[in-house]
């Protein structure tokens, strides 16, 4: 009877050991996942961060470009907008009458009358042309009633607006091609200013 308490005991003795052994290994398994599961998140964070900072230059390097298409656009219609002189088609010649036998005066002809060319129109009587009133939407209402207080940049304007850079951008545009915007190009990003023909546009006090 003693024989069989002591292999009791001796079983109960070596499950433990195993139990704790094991208990032991399985800590240590957690401790190393848990260590890789910590450095595949900082990675994870550094990875995602640099993506960040090189998507947020893209944008800047993206506005810039176009930025400076605007420029370019303006200043091509600026050189084209000069009118040209028209063209006057050559006068025809004459041809020659025969030689009577008998020698008679010769009719004298008198000169073609020269075309006149019109005078160019000056910038004075170009700004006193009555232009048609526009029917503005909704987005160039509220840009116009943006800048009555001050001059903005593009940033603001689109900020305010809640609008794409490409929408406010394109608003932008027609609002300087039809007078009722300045525009400040020597600065990034561009500032717009209301003009005398934009205030019209603004709602009655």
């Amino acid at each position: 009877m003693a024989l069989l308490d002591d292999a009791v005991t001796l079983a109960l003795v070596v499950s433990a050991a195993f139990f704790v052994v094991l208990a032991f290994g399985l800590l240590l398994r957690y401790r190393q996942v848990s260590e890789k599961i910590n450095t595949s998140s900082d990675l994870g964070h550094d990875l995602w961060s640099a993506l960040e900072q090189r998507m947020k230059k893209q944008d800047e390097r993206i506005l810039d470009m176009y930025g400076r298409l605007e420029v370019v656009q303006s200043r091509v219609l600026a050189a084209t907008a000069p009118h040209e002189p028209p063209v006057i088609p050559p006068t025809p010649l004459l041809a020659p009458a025969p030689a009577p036998e008998e020698e008679k005066p010769k009719p004298v002809t008198e000169p073609s009358p020269i075309m006149q060319q019109p005078e160019p129109v000056t910038e004075s009587q170009a700004s006193q042309v009555v232009k048609p009133e526009l029917q503005l939407d909704e987005t160039q209402l509220a840009a116009v009633r943006l800048l009555a207080d001050s001059p903005k940049n593009t940033r603001q304007i689109t900020d305010a607006l809640k609008k794409s850079r490409e929408h406010t951008a394109r608003v932008m545009k027609e609002l300087f091609e039809w007078g009722l915007v300045r525009r400040n190009d020597t600065t990034k990003p561009f500032v717009y200013q209301l003009t005398d023909q934009g205030r019209r546009y603004l709602p009655s006090a």
